[in-house]
């Protein structure tokens, strides 16, 4: 008899491609999550009451709620909390924010193990910081628990954090906080209770061996990208200036500080701009310098994402934590070289897709931007490189690693705790 496995995440990241390569191998017994957009179903086909051009908007923004190669059959919603959440991300509103993730995840986390128990499945595979409840009453029940975890422990963080801020002081964007003991202790605890870790990088899972995670424990399938949908501009501008580009949350931990830095020390080069596209937590007294050539885009549709690709000559993330950034694998889709840090848990290769330079290395940074601008040919040829590379690292490819680890995990006792 074919194992049957319940996949759950009460937001998205890239859980509904998890579910997909058990739904292809005819094990997926659920797809669990909060929102999901079928514009055929309660509520979501009340839009049609709403005016025009707001339910445009919204339809937007459920699209990324969405995908239509998942059966209905296996689709489960719970809660509500998830909408407060967004609804309270895109108005700033961030205790509100905090609590309805957190108890919305309590919540979904009860309801996903009741099903699993109900429903004899073999398997739960959650993702960090919404797993906790889940596993705890799957335990109970003699089923197998595996844990994506899609950022590095959180207990480096936290280090790192105290780090940064000795380094570049409290007024540089005070939005990044350190995870409080007791959310600690629940991230120790899902850890503990996973038979095992699947992370995106190398770099992930280096971080969970360090906080004490057995390394056998540890698995690593990275991830993907849609290579037909994110794909190079066409055809590709011939510029004598670069166009640096900046996606996701511009931050501290991102490495905003030291991009900043590079730009300002590269002010006196002419036609080098950086558009940011994402949210912004930096103060602007700390963007006088460089604000003639910065633009930032504080929010694109998620159906035309990757056009803004196609208006860059460099992706640039001088990142201090993540898991695996997909925005790196978007870029190299769409013909463009990277500058990162090994700390992007990304697919890279130093001198070939792009460039891998040390964290808080604003030198570095400096030397990788200027030997892109000087030689339009070096960028071309790692843009080239890039996509290629891209084309190998799939959400199909994805899938079949996801289902291999499965089998691997299938074939094996359970482990023990810890």
């Amino acid at each position: 008899m074919s194992s049957r496995i319940l996949v759950f995440h009460p937001g998205t990241q890239h859980s509904q491609q998890t579910a997909l390569a058990f739904q292809g191998a005819g094990l997926l017994a659920w797809y669990a999550t909060e929102i999901f957009y079928q514009p055929d179903r309660w509520p979501y086909n009340a839009l049609r009451f709403l005016p025009k051009q707001v339910s445009r908007r919204v339809e937007k923004e459920l699209r990324r709620r969405q995908n239509p190669q998942i059966s209905p059959n296996v689709l489960r919603t719970f809660g509500c909390l998830e909408w407060i959440e967004r609804i309270s991300i895109r108005f700033g509103l961030r205790r509100v924010e905090h609590y309805a993730n957190e108890w919305g995840n309590v919540q979904f986390g009860r309801r996903v193990a009741a099903l699993a128990v109900r429903d004899h499945v073999d398997c739960v595979w959650g993702f960090d910081t919404a797993s906790l409840g889940t596993f705890e009453k799957a335990k109970d029940h003699g089923i197998r628990c595996v844990l994506e975890q899609t950022i590095a422990h959180p207990r480096i963080w936290n280090r790192m954090l105290t780090e940064e801020r000795e380094r570049v002081g409290f007024t540089f964007d005070p939005y990044p906080r350190p995870y409080p003991e007791k959310d600690l202790q629940r991230v120790d605890a899902e850890i503990r209770l996973s038979d095992q870790v699947v992370c995106g990088s190398v770099f992930a899972k280096q971080t969970m061996i360090a906080e004490g995670v057995r390394p056998d424990k540890v698995n690593v399938v990275p991830y993907g990208v849609d290579a037909e949908r994110f794909v190079p501009a066409v055809p590709i501008e011939k510029r004598g200036a670069l166009r640096l580009l900046f996606v996701g949350h511009f931050g501290l931990r991102k490495g905003a500080w030291y991009l900043l830095q590079a730009l300002d020390q590269l002010k006196n080069v002419p036609g080098l701009t950086l558009t940011v596209v994402g949210k912004n937590t930096v103060p602007a007294k700390f963007l006088t310098s460089v604000s003639g050539r910065v633009k930032f885009i504080p929010h694109v549709p998620h159906d035309e994402v990757h056009t803004i690709y196609q208006h860059g000559d460099v992706l640039v993330l001088p990142t201090l934590y993540e898991g695996s950034s997909l925005v790196v694998n978007e870029a190299m889709a769409s013909g463009l070289p990277v500058i990162t840090t090994p700390n992007a848990g990304s697919a890279v290769q130093d001198g070939v897709e792009g460039f891998i330079i040390p964290i808080r290395d604003t030198d570095a940074l400096i030397s990788r931007i200027d030997a892109l601008y000087e030689d339009p040919k070096l960028r071309a040829e790692m843009g080239h490189r890039a996509r290629r590379k891209a084309l190998e690292q799939t959400w199909a490819e994805y899938r079949k690693g996801v289902l291999a680890l499965w089998r691997k995990m299938e074939a094996a006792p359970m482990a023990k705790a810890g």
